[in-house]
C-alpha cells in the first residue's frame, strides 16, 4: 500500500526546514516576514521522527519468525536496508560540505578529526554539530534504528520492548543528569516522537472510524497544527507539542487509510525526494550567499532558491537514492 499523503507530509516537512533556514532573507526592517511565517519551521524534524516510527512499524508489522536463524536474518536485513538508505547520500554530502567549505584537509587532524569520526558514525558531540550540521537529526534516526532492530529479537513483544526502552531511558535522564552527548540523546524527549509513530501504526491497524469521525479528526488535526505554527507568541510544553504533531501526522494518515486520496503528484514527488531535499538545501543557501538582493525582491528570490533546491534534490534522489541504492541492494542481495 503506497501512502501518498504521508509522502506529501514528508515533502511539507522538508520544505518547512528549508524555509526555516532561508527565513533571514525575508526579514525586513519593518516586517519580519521570515519570522512570522517560518520561525517554527524546524518542527519539520519531529514530524519526520513520527513518520519514521510509523513507517518502521508499518513495514515490519507482518514480520513473522519461525526459527532462530530467521530472526538473525531479519535483523541483519533490517540494518542493511537502513544503512543503504541513509548512509550513501549523507556521506557524499558531508564530503561535499568539507570540500566546498575549504576545510577538507583540516578534518584529518586534531579536534576536527574527532568531529569527523563522530559525524560518520552518527555519534553526537557535546556543544558541536556534525560536519554537515543537519546530521544531528540523523544521529537520533540511526539510534532509533539501532533500538528498533534490537527489538526484532523480541518477536511479537518487540513493541513492548522498544516503547519500554525509551520511556525508561527518558525517566533515567530525568533523575540522573550527565553531560555526555550520547547519554543526552538517548534520554531526550525527542525520542518520544518515534514512539508516537509506532503507536499510530499499531492503532491504525485496529481503528475503525466512520467517515464523519475521520473527517473531524483530520480537519481538527490540520487546523490545530496550523494555529500553533503561525502563532509566534504561543509557547507550549514538550508534551503538548508531541500531541499536536501526532494528530497532524494522523490527519494525513487518515487521508490515506480512510479516504484513499491519491494526492497531488507534484507534492508526492516532493515527498519522494524529501531526504535529498533535507540534506542538500544548505548547499543552495551557501551558493546564494554570493548574490545579494535588497528589499522585497527577496520574496521572489526565496522562490528561486526553492526551485534550485528541488532541482538539486531531484538529481541526488535519482542518482544516489535510487540508482546507487539499487546497485547496493543487488550487490548485497537485499
Amino acid at each position: 500500500m503506497r501512502l501518498n499523503n504521508l509522502q506529501i507530509l514528508r515533502g511539507i516537512s522538508a520544505l518547512l526546514v528549508c524555509f526555516y533556514h532561508f527565513r533571514e532573507s525575508i526579514n525586513f526592517n519593518h516586517l519580519k516576514l521570515g519570522e512570522i511565517l517560518f520561525s517554527k519551521g524546524s518542527i519539520g524534524v519531529p514530524i519526520f521522527f513520527v513518520i519514521s516510527g510509523f513507517i518502521m512499524t508499518f513495514t515490519t508489522k507482518n514480520l513473522l519468525f519461525s526459527k532462530e536463524r530467521s530472526i538473525k536474518k531479519s535483523v541483519t536485513s533490517f540494518y542493511k536496508k537502513r544503512i543503504i538508505r541513509i548512509v550513501p547520500l549523507y556521506y557524499l554530502l558531508t564530503l561535499g560540505w568539507m570540500i566546498i567549505g575549504g576545510t577538507f584537509f583540516t578534518y584529518f587532524s586534531g579536534d576536527l578529526l574527532d568531529r569527523f569520526i563522530h559525524s560518520i558514525l552518527f555519534l553526537p558531540q557535546k556543544d558541536t554539530f556534525p560536519v554537515l550540521y543537519l546530521g544531528w537529526s540523523l544521529n537520533y534516526e540511526m539510534f532509533f534504528y539501532l533500538i528498533f532492530g534490537i527489538s526484532l529479537l523480541f518477536k511479537e513483544n518487540r513493541y513492548f520492548f522498544i516503547i519500554g526502552f525509551f520511556i525508561l531511558s527518558y525517566l533515567i535522564g530525568l533523575f540522573f543528569k550527565c553531560e555526555n552527548a550520547f547519554y543526552k540523546m538517548a534520554t531526550d524527549f525527542l525520542n518520544f516522537y518515534f514512539i508516537s509513530g509506532i503507536i499510530l501504526a499499531l492503532v491504525l491497524q485496529k481503528l475503525k472510524l466512520s467517515r464523519k469521525a475521520a473527517l473531524s479528526i483530520c480537519t481538527g488535526g490540520i487546523l490545530l497544527f496550523s494555529f500553533y505554527f503561525f502563532r509566534q507568541n504561543i509557547e507550549i510544553g514538550e508534551l503538548v507539542s508531541l500531541i499536536i504533531i501526532t494528530f497532524f501526522v494522523l490527519s494525513f494518515l487518515i487521508l490515506d487509510f480512510n479516504f484513499q486520496l491519491k494526492g497531488n503528484r507534484f507534492f508526492v514527488f516532493l515527498g519522494d525526494i524529501s531526504y535529498s531535499l533535507y540534506l542538500s538545501h544548505p548547499f543552495v543557501e551557501m551558493f546564494f550567499r554570493h548574490f545579494k538582493i535588497e528589499g522585497y525582491l527577496n520574496i521572489l528570490y526565496i522562490f528561486l532558491k526553492l526551485i534550485l533546491v528541488i532541482g538539486v534534490a531531484a538529481f541526488f534522489h535519482y542518482v544516489v537514492e535510487k540508482r546507487f541504492t539499487n546497485y547496493l541492494k543487488i550487490k548485497f542481495q537485499i
